[in-house]
């Protein structure tokens, strides 16, 4: 069993929450060895085994985005077990509970984004560029051909108001939500009518200038949209490394 596999053969044992499985980047490592293939040298080497060890800690990142995603739907369907969802409070040690997996996740997230960028940088301009931001600005300022494809999904994906890329990466002041958590204050969750007359309540999280997002609306395709990017890129890795070997 692989290193990849692993990570997830030790975490189905739990018997609360199990995450799916997701193995997106373990592509970056079979992208590193087109770009240095095994030849002996000890220059390459050292270069692949620095992306392969980025490649692992992405696949880490992504399983506990998914574990966080799971254990916060869990928490909340415990928490409101407990709630008249006529008129539902959202306080105390509940609280705390759904903003701690709620947060891991959008960090989560947002690292395996950076992790990554230290491949695509490498593969793509023989860099390495520490934060997805700062390599999504690089590919859009870029003109090169073969980034067009990649340069029009990212632009895109960013005018896009509810897709994670925006909600990570978002260069809007006060709008990307691992900026929030990490540099000002939690995330804003409260309950409200998610429809006219409507005697039920869900949970809405609050980000600026924007209007409130249904939590469960948010958490059936943040993870996925966040996977997306990560296979949308290594696809046009790929394409670019296919075509640089022709």
């Amino acid at each position: 069993m692989d290193e990849f596999s692993m990570i997830y053969e030790e975490w189905t044992s739990c018997k609360t929450v199990k995450p799916e499985k997701d193995f997106t980047a373990k592509e970056l490592i079979l992208l590193a060895e087109m770009k240095y293939p095994e030849e002996g040298c000890k220059e390459k080497d050292e270069k692949f085994d620095f992306l392969y060890d980025k490649a692992l800690a992405v696949h880490q990142k992504i399983a506990m985005m998914l574990y966080a995603k799971n254990k916060f739907l869990k928490a909340k369907k415990d928490y409101e077990s407990t709630q008249n969802m006529d008129a539902p409070a959202l306080y105390g040690m509940g609280k705390t509970e759904l903003l701690f997996y709620f947060e891991s996740m959008i960090v989560f997230a947002r690292n395996a984004l950076d992790v990554a960028s230290f491949v695509y940088s490498d593969l793509f301009f023989d860099q390495r560029i520490d934060s997805f931001n700062k390599f999504m600005k690089k590919v859009k300022k870029s003109e090169a051909p073969f980034l067009e494809d990649l340069k029009q999904y990212y632009i895109k994906a960013e005018e896009e108001e509810m897709f994670a890329l925006r909600m990570l990466c978002g260069s809007e002041k006060g709008r990307a939500l691992r900026d929030i958590i990490v540099h000002q204050a939690n995330v804003h969750m409260e309950y409200y009518e998610y429809k006219a007359n409507s005697e039920k309540e869900h949970l809405f999280l609050e980000i600026k200038d924007a209007a409130p997002i249904d939590i469960d609306f948010f958490m059936s395709h943040f993870t996925q949209d966040v996977i997306e990017i990560l296979e949308m890129t290594n696809q046009y890795c790929k394409g670019k490394r296919m075509l640089k070997d022709n």
